[in-house]
């Protein structure tokens, strides 16, 4: 696939492109290590391509916070890389680089999330002694009832299905990588907001789902001005100063033919997750129906988080978060009927559910919008899924 693509403009994510440039000799290449941190225990040693990507336990005991640690090897060549002088201005980009990459890719994977502790390079020495450049990470040990899902244990394996996923990630289009990167990665900054700020989890999460479902196209029904003459419309209307049609336009997007072009972020958003979320609302209890969240009333659900998350960004408005309950994992939401604090009542149509309810229907439309873009028959796994 490399070779078909222009060498200029090959805009898949940095890792890929890194494994297709390394030469057949070893001598011609060098590595880095990193070593991560997860709450979740994950056996077995991924082996991608002949010892291009090896990752596996790094340590037998937990660290005083209870983390797990993972060695991540990564092969690089001697002689390729450097400055870019034909990048544009669409190019791809990833602040992390390939050890981001890889570990929002592996969270989306496990279900689980990871720190990033050290970096170590094994030439940076005349007697070849590893340099150790240790990181700072923000972490806060949290009940694991507050999000059962990714500190559950067994199920993940390094060994089992993650090169297989990994190989599905380079079947995507050039085109798609760019936006399916900054999914993973805002999916995975998600679940360490958990047990620190629920509503940053939240809002994570929806730019998660922005992030692929900007290029979504509505149905008439949906957007019904998309496409529409803005001359045929307006034309006949009261007169419109210059300065007043031109206003109009921008806020319609009129582009060059006359055309409206209606961008409704809010319809994708609750669009895409409908679509993509198909066999995901199964399970849960079934006999507390008020806590449950239907097929039927996703649609309010969805839009009611797009409008907190909204709320909170442009006006500084607080969510009306459902809260924690020992026992209430199977629960979508809690059962309170509204809320009064202070001098604020908040009704049980702002209600949000919970967290992980929200984080698994994200995750799932994640998985299916990768095997929808997909022209193979590859099988993406969901391994933690119970």
């Amino acid at each position: 696939m490399a070779n078909e693509l222009n060498k200029h403009n090959d805009n898949r994510m940095a890792w890929i492109r890194n494994v297709e440039k390394l030469p057949e000799s070893s001598d011609e290449t060098y590595y880095y290590e990193y070593e991560f941190a997860s709450e979740c225990y994950i056996p077995g040693v991924l082996d991608y391509e002949n010892k291009k990507l090896i990752c596996g336990g790094f340590s037998l005991e937990q660290d005083k916070n209870g983390l797990y640690h993972y060695l991540l090897r990564v092969q690089y060549p001697k002689y390729e890389g450097g400055y870019n002088d034909k990048a544009d201005k669409r190019g791809y980009y990833f602040k992390d680089g390939i050890i981001g990459e890889l570990l929002a890719i592996f969270s989306l994977y496990f279900q689980c999330r990871f720190y990033i502790v050290a970096t170590y390079h094994g030439e940076l020495t005349n007697h070849g002694l590893k340099i150790k450049m240790e990181q700072e990470f923000l972490y806060k040990k949290t009940v694991k009832g507050v999000h059962p899902r990714i500190f559950s244990e067994g199920g993940r394996n390094f060994a089992k299905g993650l090169s297989d996923f990994l190989n599905t990630i380079r079947e995507l289009n050039n085109q798609k990588h760019q936006s399916f990167i900054l999914a993973c990665y805002h999916y995975a900054r998600s679940l360490k907001e958990v047990g620190m700020d629920s509503e940053m989890v939240f809002i994570r999460l929806v730019s998660a789902i922005e992030t692929l479902s900007q290029g979504y196209k509505l149905n008439k029904q949906d957007n019904p001005l998309d496409g529409e003459k803005f001359s045929n419309l307006f034309g006949t209307s009261k007169k419109l100063s210059k300065k007043q049609e031109k206003q109009l336009k921008e806020i319609l997007k009129v582009n060059k033919q006359d055309k409206i072009l209606i961008e409704k972020s809010k319809q994708k958003f609750i669009r895409f997750i409908t679509d993509f979320s198909k066999g995901c609302l199964r399970g849960g209890n079934w006999k507390a129906k008020h806590v449950k969240i239907t097929r039927k009333n996703l649609p309010d659900v969805l839009a009611t988080i797009y409008n907190s998350r909204s709320g909170y960004l442009h006006s500084g408005e607080p969510m009306y978060l459902s809260q924690f309950m020992h026992g209430a994992g199977k629960w979508d939401t809690d059962p309170s009927l509204g809320m009064m604090i202070d001098n604020r009542k908040f009704p049980p149509s702002q209600k949000l559910p919970y967290t992980y309810w929200f984080e698994n229907i994200v995750r799932h439309c994640l998985m299916n919008y990768l095997k929808s873009c997909l022209n193979t028959n590859i099988t993406v796994k969901y391994i933690c899924d119970k």
